[in-house]
C-alpha cells in the first residue's frame, strides 16, 4: 500500500469517526450498561441472555474502564473500532466475492457510510460484535471453501463454526447472516466450489456450533434462546403498521435505494443474483419473526445491501459514460452525488431509534453541580434515563420515580428482573428531606413515531407530576426538542 492510499484509508477512518460520533444512544444501551456494571451474570433475565456474550464483553470492558463518562466515552470508542474491524473485515470478503479489488474498494466506502453502519458506530448495542464475528465467520468459511481439502480448509471451516457460535452468543439471531450467505453461495456458486465440498463443509460448521451451543444450554445452563419464548419477550414488543415497518426499512439505505434499484439492471451478472439472493434471504426472517422493525434489526444484509448499491451505481455511470465524452465530468459528478446521498442519509439518521442526549445531559448535570451541593435526583423512566445517569454519573443520589401501573410490560423490567424498587409515593419522599430534589423530564417531537398511542407521554413523566401534595417548579432545560430537551424542576412538598 502506498502513500497515498494510506492517506485515503486514514481520511475515511477519521471521517467516519467524525460523521459518527453524535453521543445519543439508543434506550437498550442504558440498560445493557447497567447490567454489566452493576448487576451480576447469574442474575440475568431472559432478555440478556439472548446477548450474553455481549454483556460479558461488556462487563470484561468496564472492569477495566470503569464508569462515569470517561468509562461511557472508552467503552463507546472500543465499539466504534470495532465497526471499523467489520468493515475491514468486509472488504477482505469483498476482495474475494468481487471481480477486482478496486470493486471491493468502492463497495466497502459504501458499506462504511450506510446509515446504519454510521448509526452503530459509538454505540454498544449487541448488533455490534455480532456483525464483526459473523462477517469474521463468513470470510472464514469462505476462504474454506477455496482452500480445497486439507489441514488448512478444516482449519478455516472450524474458525467459522467457533466464530459463528460467539456471534450467536453475542445476539440470537447472529446465524441468519452466516446461512443467508451460504444460501445465496449455494445457489450461485454452487457448481464452482462443488457442491459435495459445500455441503460438507457447512456440515462440520454445523456441528461446531451445534456442539458449543449444547454445551452453553444445557451444561451451562444458559439459553440464549428462551427470551424468543418468553412472557417478556411478548409483552415488549409493539405491534407496528405495515408503513412504520416499512419507515424503519427506508432508514436502512436512505437516498441509497435508488442506486440499489438500478441494480436490477444487471439482472443477467451472477454477482447481483448472488447478492439479490443474498440480501432477501437475510432480510425476510426478521421481517417475518419481528413483530416491529427498526434499522439496526437489518444488520445481516448490510453486506449484500452494499454490493447492490455498488453494482447498480456502476450500471448508472457506465450509462452516464456513454453519454458524457468527458471522463473528469463524470468523476466529479460521481464524488458530488456520493456527497449528497452522504449528506442526506445523515440527515435520514436523525429518525433513527435514539432515547438519550449525552451531550445534553452531560451539560444539564454541570449546570446542577453550579447550582446545587446536596441534591437527590428523580428521573422519570428506569429502563433508559436511570440506567443511563447511574452509570454515567455514579457519585449522583439518583431514583426513578416512574408510573409502572400504567405500564405492563415494566412490571416485569423492574423488580425481579431490574433488581431496583422505584420511589412510589409521598411518603417515600420524606427521606431526602435534607437535600435539594430535582426531577428531570424530557420532551421529544418523535414520540408518537416510538410508542403505542396509549403510552405516549406516559414515559418521560412521573407520579410526582400527578401528585397535588407536590409543586414543581422549572429550573431550566437543555438540549433541542429534535434529539431530547431536558427539563429540570425543583420539587418542593407542601
Amino acid at each position: 500500500m502506498d502513500v497515498k492510499n494510506i492517506a485515503f484509508t486514514l481520511f475515511l477512518i477519521s471521517f467516519f469517526l467524525i460523521l459518527s460520533y453524535d453521543r445519543l444512544h439508543h434506550w437498550d444501551e442504558s440498560f445493557y450498561l447497567y447490567k454489566a456494571a452493576f448487576v451480576p451474570v447469574s442474575e440475568y433475565g431472559t432478555f440478556l441472555t439472548a446477548k450474553y456474550g455481549h454483556l460479558l464483553l461488556m462487563k470484561a470492558i468496564i472492569s477495566l474502564t470503569g464508569t462515569g463518562l470517561s468509562g461511557l466515552f472508552c467503552l463507546d470508542l472500543i465499539y466504534a473500532l470495532m465497526m471499523l474491524f467489520f468493515v475491514f473485515v468486509s472488504f477482505r470478503l469483498l476482495n474475494e466475492l468481487l471481480d477486482r479489488e478496486s470493486d471491493a474498494t468502492y463497495t466497502t466506502i459504501i458499506l462504511m457510510f450506510l446509515p446504519i453502519t454510521l448509526y452503530l458506530s459509538f454505540k454498544t448495542l449487541s448488533e455490534v460484535p455480532a456483525l464483526l464475528l459473523g462477517t469474521l465467520s463468513i470470510l472464514s468459511f469462505y476462504l474454506g471453501l477455496k482452500e480445497g481439502y486439507g489441514c488448512r480448509a478444516l482449519f478455516y471451516i472450524s474458525s467459522s463454526g467457533i466464530l459463528l457460535f460467539f456471534a450467536t452468543v453475542c445476539r440470537s439471531d447472529a446465524s441468519i447472516m452466516f446461512f443467508s450467505f451460504v444460501l445465496a453461495l449455494t445457489a450461485i456458486y454452487g457448481r464452482e466450489f462443488g457442491l459435495k465440498k459445500l455441503f460438507s463443509s457447512l456440515a462440520v460448521v454445523c456441528i461446531i456450533f451445534s456442539i458449543l451451543l449444547f454445551v452453553l444450554i444445557v451444561l451451562l445452563d444458559i439459553d440464549i434462546f428462551s427470551y424468543y419464548f418468553s412472557d417478556v419477550h411478548r409483552a415488549v414488543m409493539c405491534y407496528q403498521n405495515i408503513f412504520g415497518r416499512l419507515f424503519g426499512i427506508c432508514l436502512e439505505g436512505a437516498l441509497f435505494y435508488p442506486l440499489m434499484l438500478w441494480s436490477f439492471l444487471s439482472y443477467g451478472e451472477k454477482r447481483f443474483k448472488f447478492a439479490l439472493i443474498w440480501f432477501i434471504s437475510a432480510s425476510t426472517p426478521i421481517w417475518i419473526v419481528s413483530n416491529h422493525i427498526e434499522a439496526r434489526f437489518l444488520y445481516h444484509n448490510l453486506l449484500p445491501f452494499a454490493i447492490l448499491i455498488f453494482i447498480g451505481s456502476l450500471k448508472l455511470f457506465n450509462v452516464l459514460g456513454g453519454a458524457i465524452a468527458d471522463k473528469n465530468v463524470i468523476k466529479i459528478g460521481s464524488i458530488a452525488v456520493f456527497i449528497s446521498i452522504l449528506a442526506g442519509n445523515i440527515f435520514f439518521m436523525g429518525f433513527m431509534e435514539n432515547e438519550l442526549d449525552e451531550s445534553a445531559y452531560s451539560r444539564v448535570f454541570e449546570k446542577m453541580d453550579a447550582l446545587y451541593d446536596n441534591k437527590t435526583i428523580l428521573t422519570p423512566y428506569t429502563f433508559s434515563d436511570y440506567s443511563f445517569l447511574t452509570f454515567a454519573f455514579p457519585d449522583e443520589q439518583i431514583f426513578t420515580v416512574q408510573k409502572i401501573e400504567s405500564i405492563k410490560e415494566e412490571e416485569k423490567r423492574i423488580g425481579d428482573n431490574y433488581g431496583i424498587e422505584p420511589l412510589r409515593d409521598l411518603e417515600s419522599l420524606g427521606q431526602f428531606n435534607d437535600t435539594t430534589i430535582l426531577y428531570i423530564s424530557w420532551r421529544y417531537q418523535m414520540d408518537y413515531l416510538l410508542f403505542k398511542n396509549n403510552e405516549y407521554s406516559v414515559y418521560n413523566y412521573g407520579w410526582i407530576t400527578e401528585e397535588p401534595g407536590i409543586e414543581l417548579e422549572k429550573i431550566f432545560e437543555e438540549g433541542r426538542v429534535e434529539k431530547r430537551l431536558y427539563e429540570v424542576y425543583s420539587v418542593n412538598i407542601t
